[in-house]
């Protein structure tokens, strides 16, 4: 909720949107997760509160969305993350922003196979990254395992690295995605031409850092010393946080995700290990 207003890390409030993807093992068809999705801001939704007293999901990704000040920006359900298409099996929701991208999504449609660009509903970057990592999967109907995902990942960004460079683009693009099925999850933390910023993009902050991923393990999230946080040995954590930034004021146990890197957590039984990988693209 407090990202919404007052993100510690980025200076811009995320008030175009929020989303959710909850996966619940006593729902009906547990394998789909409940998505929520609303343009209104989480902390006026009452439907939200409802639904976070009800739901007793084992998954959960949740986004909210932030655009500059920009009479152009496209504030509507369809834009909001994060975006699962129907019968696929991944999830997946985005901070970050592809610079150009009326530029380069036409060249990016080339890559994009037709089946999947037909239930493209939305206007922005991140579907279209979305739409794009889907077509580098044989078949995104299915069940995947983490070594179908990660070449699909790295393939996906060395396509887009390519038509920046045939576009001539040298600007900064973040591209931190948060891609899960309801079991495993993958998360990365990527730029393109890090440091290399539009005045723009500087006005509203973007430029001041590297956009970062943090994560944390434990046993216990709940109220403790003030705060809610997530607590326990990490050596037998059944439980992981993957974030933006740390979401508590104690930050002695979260964890920095390098740059370029690509994060994965996987379940083992009743128990979560998270290992960190490097991006070579």
């Amino acid at each position: 909720m407090k990202q919404t207003y007052a993100p510690q890390m980025l200076k811009l409030m995320n008030l175009a949107g929020f989303g959710m993807a909850a996966w619940e093992p006593m729902s009906h068809n547990p394998e789909e997760p409940f998505i929520y999705k609303t343009v209104s801001v989480p902390f006026f939704d009452r439907n939200l509160k409802v639904l976070a007293q009800k739901l007793r999901p084992t998954c959960l990704v949740a986004h909210v969305r932030g655009v500059i000040s920009d009479p152009s920006a496209k504030i509507n359900i369809q834009n909001v993350h994060p975006f699962q298409y129907k019968g696929f099996k991944l999830a997946m929701a985005h901070n970050g922003d592809l610079a150009d991208m009326d530029k380069i999504k036409f060249s990016l449609l080339e890559s994009i196979k037709p089946e999947i660009a037909r239930q493209m509903e939305g206007t922005t970057d991140s579907e279209w990254i979305y739409a794009l990592l889907m077509s580098q999967v044989e078949d995104p109907t299915k069940d995947l395992e983490l070594d179908e995902i990660l070449p699909a990942l790295e393939s996906t960004l060395k396509i887009i690295k390519q038509v920046r460079k045939q576009q001539g683009i040298a600007v900064a693009s973040w591209i931190n995605l948060f891609i899960c099925d309801g079991n495993d999850l993958v998360a990365t933390r990527f730029t393109f031409d890090f440091g290399c910023y539009t005045d723009k993009i500087d006005e509203f902050g973007f430029g001041l850092a590297d956009m970062s991923l943090w994560y944390t393990l434990g046993q216990d999230y709940g109220w403790h010393k003030d705060e809610w946080k997530l607590v326990g040995s990490a050596k037998k954590a059944n439980s992981v946080i993957v974030a933006s930034e740390p979401l508590s004021k104690d930050i002695t146990n979260w964890t920095e995700v390098p740059e370029y890197s690509v994060l994965y957590v996987k379940s083992e039984g009743d128990y979560r290990q998270v290992k960190i990988a490097d991006l070579d693209i």
